[in-house]
C-alpha cells in the first residue's frame, strides 16, 4: 500500500488537535502536529447547549487546517462536549459547510481504545499490563490492557474544563476541591477498571504532557523529550501546589510554551492525583501520543 498523508483533527472540550502524518502501512511519520485552544464545551455543562462563539471558533480553527495542510484523507473526530450538547446537529452542519467533511462524534468507548492504540505508538515499555488514564477537557479515558488487547475501557464524564467550571466561588482550596471531586467520580463504581497486577500506569492528554513539560524545565514544548519519560506523584503534587499559590499571571509564566493552559493545569492534575491515590501507586509514564494518532493510524476502527 503505497504511502498516505492522513489529517485528523481531534475536537476536544478545550482543545482541537490537528495531525498531519504520513502512514505507510504500520508506520507513521509525524508531518505536523497542532493545538489550538477553541474551547467548544465552555458553558456547555451548566446549559447544555454549544455556544454560538464557541462554535464558530472552533469551526475557525478546523477549516484553517484542512484548507492549509495538503492531506490525502481527512477525519474530523468529536469527543464529549458533542456527545453530550443538544445542539451538535448545528456543529455538525457548520463544519459541512465549512470544510466539505463529515465530523464523526465518537463514543466514550471508541475515544478510550483510540486514544489507547494511538498513545501506545512508538512508546517503548516492557510491561506487558498497561493501565492508560487519559485526561481530556470534558472526559477521562481509563482502559486496561494486556499484551496489547484492550480488557476494559471507561469513559467518565469528568474533564480539566468541566471542573474548573464546577469549582464554587467561595472555595479556597481549589487543589483539595479538585482531588475531592476527581476521587468522587473515579470511585463511582460505573468507573471501576479491571485490575491487573504489575500494570504500567501511561497517561496522556494535555495536562500531564504540559506538566511534564513544565517539569523537565521546557520553555518550548518538544514532544520528543517527553514520550515515555517517568513522573512521580510527588512530582505531580508539588507542580499543583505551585499552580495553586501562583497569581494568574505567575501562572501563565509557569508554562510559557501554552500559557492558554494555565489555568487548566490545576484540576488536569488533581483528577492524575486522584486516579493515583486510588490505585496506590506513585508513579507513571507520559505519553505523547494519544485518540489522533490512534485515529491516523486505524482509521478503520473510527466508525467499526
Amino acid at each position: 500500500m503505497p504511502a498516505e498523508r492522513r489529517l485528523v483533527i481531534d475536537i476536544g472540550t478545550n482543545s482541537t488537535l490537528a495531525l498531519l502524518a504520513r502512514i505507510e502501512g504500520s508506520n507513521l511519520e509525524v508531518i505536523s502536529d497542532k493545538k489550538a485552544t477553541t474551547r467548544l464545551g465552555e458553558g456547555s455543562m451548566s446549559t447544555g447547549r454549544l455556544t454560538q462563539e464557541a462554535m464558530r471558533r472552533t469551526a475557525a480553527a478546523v477549516a484553517r487546517s484542512v484548507r492549509e495542510l495538503e492531506w490525502d484523507k481527512a477525519y474530523l473526530l468529536g469527543t464529549e462536549a458533542l456527545r453530550l450538547a443538544a445542539n451538535s446537529g448545528d456543529f455538525i452542519e457548520i463544519l459541512r459547510l465549512e470544510t466539505g467533511l463529515a465530523l464523526n462524534i465518537i463514543s466514550g468507548s471508541k475515544e478510550a481504545e483510540l486514544s489507547f492504540l494511538g498513545a501506545m505508538y512508538n512508546l517503548d515499555l516492557s510491561n506487558d499490563n498497561i493501565i492508560l488514564i487519559d485526561v481530556g477537557g470534558g472526559s477521562t479515558e481509563l482502559v486496561a490492557a494486556s499484551n496489547e488487547k484492550i480488557l476494559d475501557s471507561k469513559s467518565i464524564p469528568i474533564g480539566a474544563l468541566k471542573l474548573l467550571e464546577s469549582l464554587p466561588d467561595d472555595t479556597e482550596d481549589h487543589y483539595g476541591y479538585y482531588t475531592g471531586r476527581g476521587i468522587d467520580y473515579l470511585m463511582n463504581p460505573q468507573a471501576e477498571l479491571q485490575s491487573l497486577e504489575n500494570a504500567a500506569i501511561i497517561a496522556t492528554g494535555g495536562t500531564i504532557t504540559s506538566a511534564a513539560a513544565v517539569i523537565a524545565g521546557l520553555k518550548e514544548y518538544d514532544p520528543t523529550r517527553l514520550n515515555g519519560i517517568c513522573l512521580t506523584r510527588d512530582q505531580l503534587s508539588g507542580l499543583a501546589h505551585k499552580f495553586e499559590h501562583a497569581e494568574p499571571a505567575q501562572r501563565q509564566e509557569l508554562i510559557p510554551f501554552d500559557p492558554d493552559r494555565a489555568e487548566l493545569i490545576l484540576p488536569g492534575l488533581g483528577i492524575f492525583l486522584a486516579f493515583l491515590s486510588i490505585i496506590e501507586r506513585d508513579s507513571l509514564f507520559v505519553s505523547t501520543g494519544g485518540l489522533r494518532f490512534g485515529a491516523a493510524l486505524y482509521p478503520e476502527k473510527i466508525q467499526s
